[in-house]
């Protein structure tokens, strides 16, 4: 009798459903000076917030709106309150190469006027003979230091590689031989990889991705100028010129600006399933395992893609004012 009232409930109070997106903006080109930070603003509360672009499809879609001939700021940004001397958890802050993530404790050894990002390229951190961290463009050769936890377990143990490499084939090496490159979250492990070094700079596992999207969208796209970003006297907003290219720019300056409305449509499927079981199906706990169990089976690695259940009210026999005979 247990089986087929479970059965009875499953046909009756669930539905499974999924929901995908597709991106469809307008775009608006605002003719009033602002600075970045006021632009934002006015995006968010006049639109959807400043405008992201993914592809060069937008790019030609916005050649569709007459603009004037000027430099016109686009959602794209590099904060330096994120990363300018913080061990911040935005996109674009500092993190270790082991964890993907910025010290819990928000340990830092800054040397004088730095990270600065010089030029706009200096995304990857090396330490001086002095403990003294300095960002520097990620290309460079250096020797570098890995690190190992195993040995006492949890306790880091430091190796300096005397050989000159980026701070990418550091890394590939740290992660083929040891452990990855070396993560330093308190003075005791700073001075521990100091005590590794003489008269030579080497890589460290620090690093960060510049640049993000005012409206949190992980577009990759750029359609940086020639020479450009360049971060000169302190760019950190992007505009962008009237034949598409971009560049870094003061964020203080007052400009024109690109708006986006976000006219996205949600798309709902809904599948209908049986369930032979004899598990309690509502319990939150099992219905989170099924989902989960159903993604794997489908395939469902698509962020824009989330299935859940639709719980429907049980059908109830239609009351009647009529007296029983």
């Amino acid at each position: 009798m247990l089986f087929s009232k479970l059965l009875t409930f499953v046909l009756f109070g669930f539905g499974l459903t999924s929901y995908s997106y597709k991106r469809f903006i307008d775009y608006y080109h605002v003719d009033q000076p602002k600075t970045w930070t006021d632009a934002q603003k006015y995006c968010r509360e006049k639109y959807t917030d400043l405008l992201s672009i993914e592809s060069n499809d937008d790019l030609r879609l916005m050649n569709s709106v007459s603009v004037p001939t000027t430099w016109s700021w686009i959602g794209l940004h590099d904060d330096p309150k994120s990363w300018k001397g913080v061990m911040g958890k935005d996109e674009n802050s500092w993190r270790w190469s082991a964890t993907g993530e910025t010290s819990e404790n928000g340990f830092q050894n800054w040397a004088p006027t730095e990270p600065n990002n010089f030029g706009s390229n200096q995304h990857c951190v090396r330490i001086s003979p002095e403990g003294e961290w300095i960002d520097r463009r990620c290309t460079e050769r250096l020797q570098f230091v890995c690190y190992n936890d195993t040995n006492p377990p949890g306790q880091k143990t430091y190796t300096l590689i005397p050989i000159l490499a980026s701070w990418k084939e550091a890394q590939d090496y740290c992660r083929t031989y040891l452990k990855d490159l070396a993560m330093i979250e308190d003075t005791e492990e700073n001075t521990n990889v100091m005590s590794l070094l003489s008269n030579v700079r080497v890589w460290i596992g620090l690093y960060r991705n510049p640049w993000r999207w005012s409206d949190r969208s992980n577009s990759s796209f750029r359609n940086w100028g020639v020479l450009e970003p360049d971060n000169f006297g302190g760019q950190h907003c992007v505009a962008e010129n009237s034949v598409r290219y971009w560049a870094d720019r003061n964020c203080d300056i007052k400009r024109f600006f690109w708006c986006y409305k976000d006219l996205t449509v949600k798309r709902i499927h809904t599948v209908s399933m049986k369930f032979l079981t004899s598990a309690d199906l509502s319990d939150p706990d099992i219905n989170i395992q099924i989902l989960q169990q159903l993604s794997e089976r489908f395939n469902i690695s698509d962020s824009n893609v989330t299935l859940k259940w639709k719980t429907e009210p049980r059908k109830l026999d239609k009351e009647t004012d009529e007296p029983n005979r």
